[in-house]
């Protein structure tokens, strides 16, 4: 397992080293001007015209962008090694820190809506799959449809007019105003930037249900597109297993049906559902973009959005390197949890 891993480690560099060159590649087409104003950390917006021109001419000079197309994206490389990611003239910051300050509010999203989103496919595709060509199994095929098809961001607004604009039960935002006071009191400490992990750990459970229930309404819109397609795979995967020998030769010999799904069929249509999990990842992390600003949370999508909406080139690119290494991240671990399922896997 451990070599399994290595293996899979040393391939994570070059896949990012990758992204970057396409980047970088399509940062090349702008004008030098325009890309030494990535390194410009200035908030000050009633400079001379000469006074900016000298800055970007520091800057040119001072990050090699009158060099080589080698040597520039070495240089280029070489400083978002270092954490220099550029300066963000929309969020007045480096982008490095502010795309790590608003995630927090992206990551509580993510795990709200993958973690039920998973265990709702398995069980509902176990149960379409036992079920085939009856009512269960049909009932639950039309809302796979249903979910695959509808838009995130009509989702999310349909659900925020009946949810909380009708009945009151889910707010948009993070938090209630008096749980925001609660948050930032001297007695609450601020351990993750979760909500939800930091009342835990202060041990105040108003301050969590508030989050929980500030979470419900997003969470959802999120996850429903990726339950539907992890739920289509899991119905297909143990349809397949269903014909193979194993499980014929199982049931010849008089195995109940429930022993032959836990025993036989079920770990081996994990194998597709696992695979496609650092898919999903991916397909959450563009999700965000458009659930963060309908319902009002300040993370990575929403803030990326509002700043690339402006032409902040710099954290255009950030959120592009930043969503690579997290979905890479998700495949590694994707790899890994398919090698612990199947440990057939590790000798390749």
């Amino acid at each position: 397992m451990i070599s399994y891993v290595l293996r899979r480690l040393l391939v994570l560099p070059a896949i990012i080293l990758l992204v970057t060159l396409i980047l970088f590649s399509l940062m090349w087409q702008l004008p030098v001007e325009v890309r030494a104003r990535i390194y410009v950390p200035t908030t000050n917006r009633f400079l001379l015209p000469d006074e900016e021109a000298e800055l970007v001419e520091r800057a040119i000079r001072l990050h090699g962008l009158d060099q080589p197309w080698p040597v520039q994206y070495l240089n280029w490389v070489r400083l978002l090694a270092r954490g220099n990611w550029g300066y963000s003239p929309y969020w007045q910051q480096p982008v490095l820190e502010g795309l790590l300050q608003r995630t927090p509010a992206t990551g509580e999203l993510v795990l709200a809506s993958m973690v039920p989103c998973v265990a709702l496919s398995l069980t509902l595709g176990n149960m379409a799959a036992r079920y085939r060509s009856r009512f269960p199994d049909h009932l639950i095929r039309a809302a796979t449809f249903l979910g695959w098809a509808f838009p995130s961001f009509i989702l999310g607004l349909v659900l925020m007019n009946v949810f909380y604009a009708w009945l009151q039960w889910f707010p948009p935002g993070r938090l209630s105003v008096w749980a925001g006071a609660i948050l930032h009191s001297d007695q609450f400490h601020s351990y993750t930037g979760m909500y939800t992990v930091d009342a835990l750990l202060n041990l105040d459970l108003r301050v969590f249900w508030d989050a929980i229930r500030h979470l419900v309404l997003p969470a959802v819109s999120l996850a429903l597109a990726e339950w539907a397609l992890l739920t289509r795979i899991m119905r297909s995967s143990m349809l397949d297993v269903l014909r193979c020998d194993y499980v014929t030769t199982a049931r010849s010999k008089g195995a109940p049906e429930r022993q032959v799904f836990s025993r036989h069929v079920r770990r081996n249509a994990l194998l597709p559902v696992v695979s496609t999990g650092g898919v999903a990842v991916s397909m959450l992390m563009s999700g965000v973009v458009v659930v963060e600003s309908v319902f009002n949370i300040n993370g990575v999508g929403r803030a990326a959005a509002e700043a690339m909406a402006g032409t902040d080139i710099p954290v255009a690119v950030g959120f592009a390197v930043f969503t690579c290494v997290v979905t890479v991240t998700a495949s590694l671990v994707a790899d890994v949890l398919y090698a612990v399922v199947d440990p057939r896997v590790r000798l390749y």
